[in-house]
């Protein structure tokens, strides 16, 4: 899909639009076909309010003229929005009459949790909306305007689908189109991160193909709108037109985004160096992709789950018995605070209940305290397992969806797969005694497993039994403290640290 506009009708936009290249433009040595965007970019939902997207709108295109026929300018554009549902990850949708196109993008942006810019760059790269004046502006260009259900035709025209016509269900379907990529990957299996994929240049397949490694999900989700990569040509022609090869949609992406916005792969906190949190998201990369900065989060205990429906596996601080909680993979104020348990209680975080959401447990001695709310102050289940001193693992060891404890005395591990207390369900030996131990799905099995740290080499096993580790990787520094967690939904946990 929205390919087929960026090889007739904006191959030709690109020159037309292109801004003149200065200090501050986009340079194409900087474009990697692996890493377009980086997630906490992609998922920065509230970077601009609807005031400061009309401002941008104003300012990007000041002498914009009304269509000859009349067709207003983006900055211009109304529309009545419809009551639309909850789904695919976006909240609902109050309908409003006369609604602004910068309203309609800054309500989209917050209800699918996607950065307004991503939308703005997807209407200037799909139908060249944003600069369009004059006769370039016309009412199909609003009924299509994300290329949204519009693939391409035998002759390489479009054939949308009237369903999804119309300036609001462009945006907002984009929106959830976005999601389902990121949520649905049986359905949508191709480009997941983490592997290397054949792209193609061109939808004329005698163009060829070039290896791609996908390093994470908001690159994934624009490979699945727009599954084509740009060749040598069309980079090499920055701000114009490439050869008949050259296919332009993921490169204009990244092109409008640095111009418009800034670097689309930074981190505000991996700029400055002030992040608690690195991340990565395979197990081949040793440099972090992700950073995160909780600002109001004290040095604590580091923690990583899911904290709402919706929300990526992200990360999360407790101090002082209060946790402090981001749902999101960029930086800022903890998006969920709230105290539970006691100063001194040891805290784990697991989906006790397998709705999907984490939420925390304490342990006093050998008596465990678990919530299944976020935002709870008291415990759902009380039981006990193990022995003061254990060294205590939380993890889904039977595939079910919910986690539950183990233990671990000297190199064994107790295993219990209810909250029942008692004997454990399954016992077996890994690593050594004085080994750190982690927990994660190491291949997407859905089954949690151990993995043992010593220094800053880890070793992982894929079975809940002994022998030699599955995977051995490096990573981090030995004085840092590990998180782990599936931080692009690819469904394979892999590993952060945190530095506080």
């Amino acid at each position: 899909m929205a390919a087929r506009i960026i090889f007739t009708v904006l191959a030709l936009i690109a020159a037309v639009f292109a801004p003149a290249s200065s200090a501050g433009a986009a340079d194409a040595k900087n474009f990697d076909p692996g890493y377009i965007i980086s997630d906490s970019e992609f998922y920065d939902w509230d970077s601009m309010t609807a005031p400061q997207v009309q401002s941008f709108l104003e300012g990007v295109n000041p002498n914009c003229v009304a269509g000859t026929d009349g067709t207003p300018c983006l900055q211009d554009y109304t529309e009545n929005t419809p009551d639309t549902p909850a789904r695919s990850g976006c909240a609902a949708h109050v309908g409003r009459t006369g609604e602004v196109a910068s309203k309609i993008i800054a309500d989209v942006a917050k209800e699918c949790r996607i950065n307004p810019q991503v939308f703005i760059v997807l209407l200037q790269k799909e139908q060249g909306l944003v600069l369009a004046t004059g006769s370039q502006l016309t009412p199909q260009r609003y009924e299509r305007a994300t290329g949204l259900s519009c693939p391409d035709g035998p002759d390489g025209q479009p054939i949308c689908d009237p369903a999804h016509g119309g300036f609001y269900k462009q945006v907002r379907g984009a929106g959830e189109r976005y999601n389902d990529y990121r949520d649905k990957p049986t359905m949508y299996k191709n480009y997941r991160p983490g592997q290397t994929w054949n792209i193609m240049y061109h939808p004329n397949s005698t163009c060829g193909t070039g290896p791609v490694y996908i390093e994470n999900m908001a690159t994934t989700l624009l490979y699945t709108y727009t599954p084509y990569q740009p060749n040598r040509a069309a980079l090499d022609n920055l701000y114009g037109s490439g050869d008949a090869c050259s296919s332009y949609g993921n490169r204009n992406f990244w092109r409008y985004y640095t111009d418009w916005f800034g670097n689309p792969t930074a981190d505000n906190c991996m700029t400055t160096g002030t992040c608690q949190f690195f991340l990565v998201n395979d197990w081949t990369t040793t440099q972090a992709r992700l950073g995160v900065r909780i600002t109001n989060a004290p040095a604590g205990t580091p923690l990583a789950g899911t904290w709402a429906s919706g929300a990526p596996e992200s990360v999360g601080v407790r101090a002082d018995a209060n946790m402090y909680l981001r749902t999101d993979h960029y930086s800022g104020p903890a998006s969920i605070v709230y105290r539970y348990g006691r100063v001194g209680d040891d805290v784990f975080v697991g989906d006790w209940n397998g709705d999907g959401i984490d939420t925390p447990a304490v342990r006093r001695g050998n008596t465990w305290y678990l919530t299944n709310t976020v935002g709870a102050a008291y415990a759902d289940i009380k039981f006990t397992f193990g022995r003061v001193g254990d060294t205590v693992l939380i993890g889904d060891w039977n595939g079910d969806g919910i986690d539950t404890p183990a233990v671990r005395r000297g190199n064994t591990v107790f295993q219990s797969n209810s909250f029942d207390g008692g004997i454990a369900d399954h016992t077996y030996s890994y690593g050594r005694t004085a080994d750190e131990v982690i927990v994660g799905d190491w291949n997407g099995d859905g089954m949690d497993t151990l993995g043992v740290r010593r220094g800053n080499t880890y070793y992982l096993k894929n079975t809940t039994t002994g022998g030699v580790a599955d995977i051995v990787v490096n990573y981090g520094r030995a004085t840092d403290r590990v998180v782990v967690g599936d931080w692009n939904g690819d469904g394979i946990d892999t590993l952060g640290v945190y530095r506080p």
